[in-house]
């Protein structure tokens, strides 16, 4: 007789070096789906509030088409806010943004992402590969990630 002690599913293993971004169906912030396009290059997660306000007055100043002309992407992790202050407060809020918020919504889903509270995770990728994992705080680093553009490798040409 075998018995089992857990009483939930297993964690998803932390997006490490080398792996795909986990298969999310993205909704943003106008209740669109939003998929993360092919030539994606680079992510930013925002796990928490204080993480978010580093990112969206950067972006704010930015002004729209800065994220997509870096083809990088911001995910969301929405999903621990309270239903009514997502609806009231912070989805009114997020519409007026001149860019595209990929939203998680529910529990677990962004489970994978690595992350720090207070601080952004920024991913950057290759051919749908994780290259880069870096975690900060820092507006200096995160402006560095979003202007570094890769150099093509021998086999992209």
């Amino acid at each position: 007789m075998a018995f089992s002690l857990s009483a939930e599913e297993p964690a998803a293993p932390t997006l490490a070096l080398g792996n795909s971004l986990p298969e999310i169906n993205y909704t943003n912030q106008w209740e669109e789906p939003s998929p993360i396009p092919i030539d994606t290059t680079k992510v930013i997660f925002i796990s928490d509030m204080d993480a978010s306000k580093i990112i969206h007055p950067i972006l704010e100043k930015e002004g729209k088409g800065y994220l997509e002309g870096r083809h990088a992407v911001l995910i969301s992790d929405i999903h621990k806010m309270p239903s009514l202050i997502s609806k009231f407060v912070a989805l009114p809020k997020m519409k007026s943004y001149p860019y595209t918020l990929r939203l998680v919504r529910e529990e677990k889903i962004a489970d994978p992402f690595p992350r720090t509270k207070g601080s952004l995770t920024l991913i950057q990728l290759k051919a749908g590969k994780i290259t880069k994992i870096q975690i900060s705080n820092v507006e200096t680093e995160i402006r560095s990630f979003l202007e570094t553009q890769e150099k093509p490798s021998k086999s992209d040409r």
